[in-house]
């Protein structure tokens, strides 16, 4: 409940042993609101459902999941219980954004970390709500009782003319843009920019040091309204104003007179240069599952799934090194030491990966048992039984990890959607690869085709690239475990692998060049 008086609360926090009652303030100008929420861990979390309503906007509950809608006529917000996901519904299309600490359920409440929440809050209000921590305060400015500010002006040259971009604060309700040369009877080469509402330091915008484009800027401060007059250093044909959102800015195209065809043709192959050298597979990531004090799966013998991952992801970077002398081979561990999962993901990040091979071995509970064979996963959430399981065997590694319960309490089916969705761009890459692995591995290695599958891996999460994990036979079978231990065995299966990944190479970017 949004209340204007002094409060006192008691909470029943179920699940945080260590949260602390807490009060935060809300300024919305004069109206001063107080918001429920609590401390845990040093993060202030703040109700929700206080808060939406103290800003007067909307919520609707979906009682079966718990989610949250928080809603207004600008657009949308969905929370989920113990997820660090958003949704965020503004303009007509949804994006989803990321916290680095999830939203907790508590009270039948839920509750987001304040830090977070001006920012999310504000793309839904016709304002900016913002958090002083010092203060556990938020303060809420609607844009209808403000000017927005003049922050900087930026200027680039182009080919066919030049871009004027206006920086401001937030995006003013109107503008507009004239020319005017010696030739209208007014002053020669001249650019007038007008903002309303607006506002600016007019002495550091009179002071802008001259550029390319522009001598000088002459900046007038009218009472609703700032212009911006431009001296350009040559004349221009014609001219468009625009805003950009993304950035905050009003931006004024000007054009001169120029081979268009020609210029658009050079701007393209620019483009497409660049492209190119974003979408070079130019890096592989090899990941030997498990490692140190986690030995993963045991076979008959008492094989170590650790070690035979290890000399398989060797046999595999000598193999592409020699293959594929101009691509990077990075390994998340060279030796027998843990790794934590998400960390994995991050290493291949940092290190530019275009690709992610997740080297395994597979077991059944019980041993010996006749099951055998290769399977390779692309990161969706499981389809069958079989899949599922292994993918919890697999995910149990985690159990080696410091507070995991806390670290991926969030890894739950609405979290694998989501994430799941933002690793769409590479599913169909992912999937070409995982066949590719198949179909060659079986060919030069004595192991069975099982096919390629998909399921919820932990360590295919973090990757932004194509990945995929190779279960690459069965430690439970006392025939394949042999194999696996073998030195021809393991350089058989990295060798099969080799070879799929030079395919996916060429089929990739040839794929991109014609594309």
């Amino acid at each position: 409940m949004c209340l204007k008086s002094t409060i006192i609360f008691i909470f029943l926090f179920s699940g945080l042993l260590f949260a602390q009652p807490k009060v935060v303030t809300l300024k919305v100008g004069s109206t001063v609101s107080y918001v429920g929420g609590f401390v845990d861990l040093n993060h202030v979390y703040i109700s929700l459902n206080d808060l939406s309503q103290c800003l007067g906007l909307h919520t609707f509950e979906l009682r079966s999941t718990g989610k949250l809608s928080v809603y207004s006529e600008y657009g949308s917000l969905l929370f989920t219980p113990d997820n660090n996901f958003i949704v965020v519904s503004t303009g007509g299309e949804s994006k989803i954004y990321q916290l680095p600490i999830a939203v907790l359920s508590a009270n039948g409440k839920l509750y987001m970390p304040a830090t977070y929440a001006g920012e999310y809050f504000s793309r839904i209000l016709q304002g900016n709500l913002t958090y002083d921590e010092e203060k556990a305060e938020f303060n809420f400015l609607n844009s209808n009782l403000i000017a927005p500010l003049v922050t900087g002006v930026q200027v680039e040259e182009k080919a066919n003319g030049a871009v004027i971009e206006i920086g401001m604060q937030s995006l003013p309700k109107a503008y507009e843009a004239a020319m005017a040369t010696a030739a209208s009877g007014g002053q020669e080469n001249m650019l007038y920019v007008t903002l309303m509402p607006a506002t600016g330091n007019i002495q550091k915008l009179n002071s802008l040091s001259p550029t390319d484009v522009y001598s000088n800027v002459i900046a007038i401060q009218n009472p609703n309204s700032i212009q911006l007059s431009f001296r350009l250093k040559q004349s221009y044909v014609s001219k468009q104003i625009f805003v950009d959102s993304t950035t905050n800015s009003v931006v004024v195209a000007l054009y001169s007179q120029a081979d268009v065809k020609k210029i658009f043709s050079e701007e393209i192959k620019k483009k497409l240069d660049a492209e190119k050298k974003n979408w070079k597979l130019d890096v592989i990531v090899i990941d030997p599952g498990h490692g140190g004090k986690d030995p993963g799966a045991i076979g008959v013998m008492g094989t170590e799934e650790k070690n035979v991952t290890l000399a398989i992801a060797k046999d595999l970077k000598r193999d592409l090194n020699k293959k594929l002398p101009n691509v990077k081979v990075v390994m998340t561990r060279d030796d027998d030491e843990f790794v934590e999962l998400d960390k994995r993901g991050e290493i291949a990040n940092e290190a530019g990966g275009k690709l992610f091979i997740s080297i395994h071995c597979n077991s059944m509970p019980h041993k010996p048992n006749p099951a055998n064979g290769l399977e390779t996963y692309f990161l969706r959430p499981g389809k069958t039984g079989e899949a599922i399981r292994i993918a919890a065997q697999e995910n149990a590694a985690i159990k080696y990890e410091n507070d995991y319960e806390k670290k991926y309490k969030t890894y739950d089916a609405d979290n694998m959607i989501l994430t799941t969705m933002a690793h769409g761009a590479y599913v169909k890459y992912s999937e070409r690869l995982a066949q590719l692995i198949e179909d060659n591995v079986s060919s030069v290695a004595a192991v069975a085709d099982n096919g390629v599958s998909q399921a919820g891996f932990y360590v295919l999460i973090g990757a932004s690239m194509p990945a995929v994990l190779v279960e690459t036979g069965y430690l439970s079978n006392v025939r394949e475990e042999r194999y696996l231990r073998s030195k021809t065995g393991r350089e058989a299966i990295a060798r099969g692998i080799t070879n799929a990944i030079v395919k996916y190479k060429a089929e990739y970017e040839k794929n991109f060049t014609q594309n």
